[in-house]
């Protein structure tokens, strides 16, 4: 009897659950960005593999049977964390798309700022947008969203079954679609009213040919846009709030066409 005893078999499951959790905390959104200390993912990793794993008990893992099995296991472990992850990142993608599309509007196209949380430059609305985003995350109590689905993905997904069907590609369509449908939605408000802005000054510009509408129209725009996003932040936080709602079922529905 060594000092310490040690069941490889527990380790072994150990493994499993700390690939899939490691896989979740380093491409979910805010925790994934390089500005959180590696120290502390590792250690936020290890505690909830910890804290996850008596409620596992009993559950059938993974039996490799040499070392090429288990490294193929542990990599569908971290694909499926990647996953849940993922989907809960097009989100913040469609916020971010959103304003992009609004800024290429107003003028501010080639006006960027470098986004912590993925090192890539983005548009200042986008910017905007995402922190709201990021702070309507932890309101709305998706983070713990996140913990529950990965819970619940191992009564769901067996990596030795895991498998890619034709409803999977269907549903990861479907995902990428609503990404963009979110994204014409918290775009819409202030894309309308820029759309009518323009109607009216070329309507102006045929009718008095001695006004300058371009040095009218650039300020008036970038004044109307930015009173439109003021004035939308009400129907943003209830737009993303409720796709926060809904992720739970969007995991579910991923989770289910393994």
């Amino acid at each position: 009897m060594g000092i310490i005893d040690i069941d490889f078999g527990r380790f072994q499951d150990f493994l499993f659950i700390f690939s899939r959790i490691a896989a979740l905390y380093i491409f979910i959104p805010v925790m994934g960005s390089p500005l959180i200390p590696s120290r502390l993912k590792i250690g936020l990793i290890f505690a909830t593999s910890l804290l996850i794993m008596p409620l596992l008990k009993g559950l059938p893992l993974p039996q490799p049977n040499n070392l090429f099995e288990l490294s193929m296991y542990l990599i569908f472990e971290a694909m499926v964390g990647w996953t849940i992850a993922y989907t809960a990142r097009l989100i913040f993608s469609a916020v971010q798309i959103a304003g992009t599309v609004v800024d290429f509007q107003m003028g501010f196209g080639v006006v960027n700022v470098i986004d912590p949380q993925t090192n890539s430059q983005v548009s200042v609305t986008a910017q905007f947008q995402n922190i709201l985003a990021i702070l309507l995350f932890f309101a709305t109590d998706a983070h713990h969203l996140m913990i529950q689905a990965i819970i619940d993905s191992f009564f769901l997904i067996n990596p030795t079954e895991l498998s890619l069907h034709d409803s999977t590609v269907e549903f990861i369509l479907l995902l990428f679609t609503g990404t963009f449908v979110t994204a014409t939605k918290i775009a819409a408000p202030v894309m309308a009213i820029l759309f009518f802005l323009s109607v009216g000054l070329g309507l102006v510009a045929r009718t008095v040919p001695q006004m300058n509408v371009f040095i009218v129209g650039f300020p008036l725009q970038i004044g109307v846009g930015l009173l439109m996003i003021g004035l939308s932040m009400n129907f943003f936080g209830t737009l993303v709030a409720n796709e926060f709602h809904d992720l739970p079922g969007k995991l579910i529905g991923m989770m289910r066409t393994f």
